[in-house]
């Protein structure tokens, strides 16, 4: 008896040890970016979906560098664009400025761009453009940072 009571011992000892070193590896591993979803329903069908997603979260920064695609979709749900706006932003509690931005465009389906701008003015990141095919759609995104480092 007292030897079986020693084999479950070892046995829940070991167990507990795998279940615990699973758990701190998976905890050791980089946090998934933060993602938020957005529709925006342009008219005539045509729809653009907006994900915010952080590049490189820390818990203490004063600086935060956040990435917004655009996916463009027509009538039929069939992507014609993607457009992603980072932005890098820098906050003090008091005040939020933009310091940096860049865009890129991919363009399907035939879609072409045009009068494409991309700024960084005060707290906000900001791209636009006339994409166009038989018809044209203007399309902008905007990256606006708080005093708090919040971006949407």
């Amino acid at each position: 008896m007292k030897k079986l009571i020693a084999i479950l011992t070892t046995l829940a000892l070991i167990l507990n040890i795998t279940i615990i070193s699973g758990t701190s590896a998976s905890a050791a591993e980089p946090c998934a970016p933060c993602k938020d979803a957005e529709i925006v329903d342009l008219g005539d069908g045509y729809t653009v979906e907006y994900e915010l997603t952080e590049v490189n979260p820390q818990v203490r920064a004063s600086t935060k560098t956040v990435e917004k695609t655009a996916t463009c979709k027509n009538v039929d749900g069939v992507v014609i664009a993607i457009i992603k706006l980072t932005g890098t932003f820098s906050y003090t509690g008091s005040s939020a400025t933009c310091t940096k931005a860049s865009s890129s465009y991919s363009m399907y389906q035939g879609w072409t761009y045009s009068n494409r701008s991309t700024t960084c003015s005060g707290n906000t990141a900001k791209t636009s453009a006339r994409l166009s095919k038989d018809f044209y759609v203007d399309v902008n995104v905007t990256l606006t940072c708080s005093n708090t480092g919040v971006v949407s």
